[in-house]
């Protein structure tokens, strides 16, 4: 009978220690999970914190760089991405829409007022209905532009990475767009672009919509 006792005691003590050890398992998973969830949330807030930094006004300040895509040091696997289909209306001011990602969403664009340097101009921006976006097609001028853009948060700045397509294969850009003017002249080019192109108006979309890509 002692035995039986015994065995038993034992029996339910193996479970108590069973569930516990579960319960402290789930524990574990659950803290890492949510500490996963937790990291992911923070870099997600500060993509937004800086997106909307930098787009708070009607006053673009951004600077272009002609690069090698076969030489992009940034994982784009995590970056978000947009399919564009970019028509110009107007040249002179310069007036577009988007259709970004096969109609998530429809954007129309004006720009104006470009400095000297290529760094600074005036953009209005405002979403239009997939119907207005038609209407406004049919006003087309020069060649319509397909780029696909991964956009990411690197070293605290957005850094939109735009690889062309269609007649415009194999030409490639990084634009960075900053809250400021002293921002935009504190930033170094990096040593992995081509070169510079902010200020070279050939390489501005508008231009390679008329032309096509530059001749060097």
């Amino acid at each position: 009978m002692q035995e039986n006792t015994d065995y038993l005691n034992q029996k339910s003590y193996d479970k108590k220690v069973f569930f516990v050890s579960l319960i402290v398992v789930l524990g574990v998973v659950i803290l890492f999970l949510a500490a996963i969830i937790l990291i992911q949330n923070s870099g997600e807030f500060k993509y937004d914190e800086r997106l909307d930094e930098v787009t708070e006004d009607e006053l673009e300040i951004e600077k272009k760089w002609l690069i090698d895509p076969e030489r992009i040091p940034y994982d784009l696997s995590g970056a978000k991405v947009f399919h564009i289909e970019q028509t110009y209306i107007n040249f002179s001011p310069e007036i577009r829409v988007r259709n970004i990602n096969e109609g998530e969403q429809y954007v129309f664009c004006l720009k104006y007022g470009l400095t000297k340097d290529g760094v600074q101009r005036n953009e209005v921006e405002t979403q239009v209905t997939r119907e207005e976006y038609l209407e406004l097609v049919k006003k087309k001028e020069g060649n319509t532009i397909y780029k696909t853009r991964y956009q990411l948060l690197a070293d605290g700045e957005i850094v939109a990475i735009d690889i062309f397509e269609g007649d415009l294969s194999g030409l490639a850009y990084m634009e960075i767009e900053f809250a400021n003017m002293d921002e935009a002249l504190a930033y170094e080019t990096p040593d992995w672009v081509i070169k510079d192109v902010t200020d070279d108006v050939n390489y501005k979309n508008g231009h390679l919509a008329r032309f096509g890509i530059p001749q060097e």
